[in-house]
């Protein structure tokens, strides 16, 4: 008789039983290999560097030139390098349960660290507007990002808003992508 014969209580597994089961396995050994922990570790340092406007524009400035807009057009930068790390979270971990945990840890950290902007994003309808431009069936995605940011930004298809557009999300991408590298998550 093989080990596999052997019924535990007589009773097969109610469909999607063996479903949770995969998910508590995969939960244990991404808390037993540390990446929980990291991915919370780098949800909170995301959330860091959010939350420090000052210093987060300073840098951007570096990268893009000077940021002399209007508050609405800064929160609209802000926005979308919002938006830009979690789609950066969501394409890089190698899982959903640290995707929802580092994702969840930056949305918390804000959500008490700056009520103010989260529920100005959180309410606000600018992701659905970059999801469709994610979605658009085109080749060239980054710049429907572009030209999405141009428009929220009020400044519909103006050249030099869709260029900043595209730049802040390439930007945030590869910053985020460096700092998930650092991280080093374990693949099971």
């Amino acid at each position: 008789m093989e080990d596999s014969d052997i019924k535990i209580f007589g009773k097969e597994p109610k469909a999607g039983e063996t479903d949770e089961l995969q998910l508590i396995r995969l939960m244990e050994a991404q808390r037993a290999n540390g990446n929980i922990d990291k991915a919370s570790k780098l949800g909170d340092y995301l959330s860091d560097i959010f939350l420090n406007e000052d210093e987060l524009l300073r840098r951007l400035s570096e990268e893009v030139g000077a940021l002399d807009y209007p508050a609405a057009v800064i929160h609209q930068i802000k926005i979308l390098m919002f938006f830009a790390a979690e789609y950066c979270i969501n394409r890089e971990l190698p899982n959903m349960i640290l995707k929802s945990t580092a994702i969840n840890a930056l949305y918390g950290n804000i959500k008490y660290g700056d009520a103010a902007f989260y529920e100005e994003f959180s309410d606000g309808g600018e992701y659905s507007f970059y999801y469709l431009a994610m979605r658009k069936d085109t080749p060239n995605v980054i710049l429907e990002i572009g030209r999405t940011f141009s428009m929220l930004c009020g400044k519909e298809d103006e050249a030099g808003f869709v260029e900043l557009g595209k730049r802040i999300f390439n930007l945030t991408q590869e910053e985020v992508e460096n700092i998930i590298q650092i991280f080093d998550f374990k693949t099971v």
